[in-house]
């Protein structure tokens, strides 16, 4: 009887020995937790409009693809992006226009990676740290950089961060492009899924 009972244990441990081998090994799992449908955003691409002051746009890069170039055009860490696009406008009179679209999981995380940003600007030093500033433009909070006496801007709209850098174009004209941009964001983001 007791050599019996012995057996049996034997046979149990070793049962649930192969059901945890098994279970480890992934050939038995519990059906996955459904998660929540992640909320709609256009893309990186749509986020811009389709031209900007007579300005046609031309998708240069998306996804993983921009996100490697621009990491190999920048000392800092590039983190939590969700969505990338690198767009040029093209028009008249050899104006162009380079354009940024990147989205964050939520407004915090774009405003932060924005100020770190503005911290690496700073910390890199020479002429991008000089001719950093930040001005108001359509009542967003707006930099500026100078590096090589070519301006370039960007800003946060919600969680997208924008980021241009305008050739042949006035002054004068950089608040419409901004307001360009930030129209076809808020009609993108307002749009129904």
């Amino acid at each position: 009887m007791k050599q019996e009972i012995m057996n049996r244990a034997k046979r149990f441990l070793a049962i649930i020995a192969v059901l945890l081998i098994v279970v480890c090994a992934g050939c038995i799992t519990s059906p996955p937790s459904p998660s929540p449908a992640p909320a709609p955003h256009p893309n990186a691409t749509e986020i811009a409009p389709a031209e900007i002051l007579g300005m046609d746009k031309m998708v240069v890069s998306t996804g993983a693809d921009a996100l490697q170039q621009v990491r190999q055009s920048h000392s800092g860490n590039i983190e939590n992006i969700e969505d990338l696009a690198i767009i040029h406008y093209y028009g008249k009179n050899d104006r162009f226009l380079t354009l940024w679209t990147t989205l964050y999981q939520n407004k915090t995380i774009a405003k932060s990676e924005t100020e770190k940003m503005v911290i690496g600007i700073r910390n890199f030093g020479g002429d991008w740290a000089s001719t950093l500033e930040e001005t108001t433009i359509d009542g967003m909070a707006v930099y500026k950089i100078a590096p090589d006496d070519q301006p370039q801007y960007f800003w946060v709209d919600d969680n997208w961060v924008f980021y241009i850098v305008p050739h042949n174009v006035t002054p004068d004209e950089i608040p419409q492009i901004i307001e360009a941009i930030r129209d076809q964001s808020e009609q993108n983001r307002n749009r129904e899924p």
